[in-house]
């Protein structure tokens, strides 16, 4: 089932890929992006946490906390975002308990889908990503959460194909509320 606008977050206690404790209620008070990603290895996904990066001192001052989930195990995700040293918290969930939780959903259309999308996948490329064959489930549509302080969601957002996130402005709009 997927959530909507005005839902609670399912909240979660995980460990991030450092083996920090995360738990969503300690992020009460504050503006939340939970963010589902493929796997470590994606093209599209690396260019999305490039963005996000790029974006990272802006969304900080204005108190966005990012959680970027991946069904990638945690070494996967150390390889592949290791040089990119993102600076909001990312963790691994390959049983993809919180994919199922958040109704994240799979789709054999949405991968040729994004190969319509010439253009993003050469700015990937540009920026020094490539397609690899990751661990996990290839089908996985990303999805991203703006979180309201009191866990509420904002918006849910659910790609219609495997490069499909979030538009910027969207989370900068949100950032002016």
């Amino acid at each position: 089932m997927q959530l909507k606008e005005g839902d609670q977050i399912i909240p979660f206690e995980v460990e991030d890929i450092f083996g920090n404790p995360i738990n969503t209620a300690d992020y009460k008070g504050e503006k939340l992006m939970i963010a589902f990603f493929r796997y470590a290895e994606c093209l599209f996904c690396n260019l999305r946490i490039h963005r996000l990066m790029e974006h990272n001192l802006e969304f900080g001052e204005k108190g966005l906390k990012i959680i970027a989930i991946f069904q990638s195990p945690v070494e996967d995700i150390r390889n592949n975002l290791g040089g990119a040293n993102p600076l909001f918290t990312v963790i691994s969930d390959p049983k993809r308990e919180l994919y199922k939780h958040y109704g994240i959903q799979y789709s054999v259309i949405g991968i040729l889908k994004a190969y319509v999308h010439w253009i993003t996948a050469f700015q990937a490329f540009s920026k020094g990503h490539y397609m690899k064959r990751g661990a996990g489930s290839n089908k996985i549509i990303p999805a991203d959460f703006l979180v309201n302080p009191d866990q509420t969601i904002h918006t849910a957002f659910y790609g219609k194909d495997i490069s499909e996130h979030l538009p910027i402005k969207r989370i900068q709009a949100f950032l002016e509320n």
